[in-house]
């Protein structure tokens, strides 16, 4: 009974936030604005960023084309300010006064009909309910820019890479050198082309870069964060212990994968953190395999590494099994020893400790059992807009840091590959494993795999 009051009660929570907009836009949610902190989260977002850059303006872009045949989600920083979803959209703070500006393309009546109405095409009230006040066309931004840039300011904008759900910042930057080797590739990719056209218009201003700050921001969560964050745990680690339940040979990878993602998008997933990674045989030890087309023999080890996008949160969890559900005794005991590094890993994620000696404590299993050439650093990455998140696992561990910890132990000779990871969120009282609902221990394992018809 209790189970089903709560539902009801957030089922007429969403109805009560949905009812307020006849014309809903198409991609951005009002229900994901709700579940993160409504639009004065947000706002408050803007505030604290406008104090830390505390001159000029910050102008951010949000992305300018839909994705091939997949879910819109939005640039990860016009979100994390925003709260917004909406393709071609620029936000302009003056970062003095605190106020922000959004800029839209004007739709036809012709494309709302189409394509769902964006925050230009709202009402005021619908508009200032998502917390603006200022909604323009972007047909008139050089207009408006042209006084406030027209002389000597600072120009914040975001001159690093952007990031994605699958991808860092340092990762996209390799997405754009790949253009910039190409003879007939895009000489200014992704966002490159919009700063070079604001040094061209207005070279009084002194192009400045806000991504530090942005990154400082991003990476300690919020506690409402914090609560999406949980919920993809939780979400995501029923899907990959449901698709374990039901592998068995000779089944093919991409079966295995389709089991969670059933799971993720009926939990209320909008997208995958990152393509599926259900690696066997040939293909194990290809860390970011992503074809899953082979079809698994028996008693071979699969890697399956994958993840829901919750609410524009992401999340990372790999398990290593054998399709047969019982490890070798060789595989058992390489298995034992990812899976106890890992642990020695997390045991030290607490303030007061140093991701220096985190990763310490888990070179010295690998040194303990002779494979200490094999470790590369500390063993994961921070997670949150993107599963590759902002900044790296370096110095003070922190409240509020989301990190994974996944290290890896791999003889390419015998096709083996063990990794086993877990997303883990830092608190004050020590780690919390936000994928615990998905079992690691070597027994668990192997009775989970296939248990389900």
């Amino acid at each position: 009974m209790k189970s089903f009051l709560a539902a009801l009660t957030r089922f007429l929570a969403v109805l009560l936030i949905v009812s307020g907009f006849s014309a809903l836009a198409q991609y951005t949610d009002p229900v994901v604005i709700r579940d993160l902190g409504g639009a004065e989260e947000f706002a408050r977002r803007r505030q604290e960023l406008a104090k830390q850059l505390k001159t000029g303006y910050l102008i951010l872009f949000a992305r300018q084309v839909l994705p091939e045949a997949n879910h819109y989600r939005e640039d990860n920083d016009f979100f994390y300010y925003s709260g917004l979803a909406d393709p071609g959209a620029v936000l302009v703070m003056d970062v003095v006064k605190g106020t922000t500006f959004i800029f839209e393309p004007q739709q036809s009546a012709r494309v709302k009909q189409v394509y769902g109405s964006n925050l230009l095409s709202m009402t005021a009230e619908q508009q200032e309910k998502l917390g603006y006040k200022t909604v323009l066309p972007v047909s008139v931004l050089d207009d408006w820019l042209a006084f406030p840039l027209g002389k000597e300011t600072d120009l914040w904008l975001r001159l690093s890479y952007p990031d994605k759900a699958d991808g860092s910042r340092f990762e996209v930057g390799r997405d754009y050198a790949a253009q910039y080797e190409n003879p007939y590739g895009d000489p200014t990719p992704g966002d490159r082309s919009a700063f070079n056209k604001l040094a061209e218009r207005y070279p009084a201003a002194h192009q400045k870069d806000a991504t530090p700050f942005i990154d400082e921001m991003r990476n300690i969560k919020t506690q409402a964060e914090i609560g999406v964050l949980r919920r993809n745990g939780s979400l995501s680690a029923e899907g990959i212990r449901q698709a374990i339940a039901h592998a068995k040979p000779p089944m093919y990878e991409y079966q295995i994968e389709a089991r969670a993602d059933y799971v993720f998008r009926n939990g209320g997933a909008q997208g995958w953190a990152y393509p599926a990674i259900v690696s066997s045989a040939e293909n194990i030890n290809t860390w970011h395999y992503f074809s899953d087309r082979r079809q698994i023999q028996a008693n071979e080890l699969v890697v399956f590494d994958f993840a829901a996008d919750l609410d524009h949160m992401a999340m990372d969890i790999t398990r290593t099994f054998n399709i047969s559900g019982k490890f070798t005794a060789e595989q058992a005991q390489w298995y034992g020893i990812d899976l106890a590094c890992q642990k020695a890993v997390i045991a030290m994620l607490k303030p007061g400790n140093s991701y220096e000696q985190a990763s310490d404590a888990g070179k010295a299993v690998f040194e303990q059992h002779g494979e200490g050439k094999q470790w590369l650093g500390f063993p994961g990455h921070f997670v949150g807009l993107a599963t590759h998140d902002v900044l790296f696992p370096r110095g003070a561990i922190k409240p509020g840091q989301v990190v994974t910890v996944e290290p890896i132990l791999e003889f390419a000779d015998k096709q083996m590959h063990f990794r086993v990871e877990d997303t883990v969120l830092i608190t004050e009282n020590g780690p919390e494993i936000l994928s615990s609902g998905v079992p690691k221990e070597t027994v668990d394992v192997e009775q989970l795999v296939g248990r389900e018809p």
